[in-house]
């Protein structure tokens, strides 16, 4: 089992990263909530980005 670390992400944070990442992930909508898989991130390791569409919160998953 990997040990999971959650950062905050300011919406311009998570945009840079969203950009970086883009061809290598998988996204998906649900609730309200958009996640963006990468697998491998050359800083982050595998992460997964999470934001809201109704707030402005944003979290990077990453282990």
């Amino acid at each position: 089992m990997k040990v999971a670390k959650i950062t905050p992400l300011t919406v311009r944070q998570y945009a840079a990263i969203s950009d970086e990442v883009y061809d290598e992930i998988e996204r998906c909508d649900c609730a309200g909530m958009i996640a963006a898989k990468c697998v491998k991130h050359p800083e982050y390791g595998d992460i997964i980005l999470i934001s809201s569409t109704t707030h402005i919160d944003c979290l990077m998953i990453h282990f």
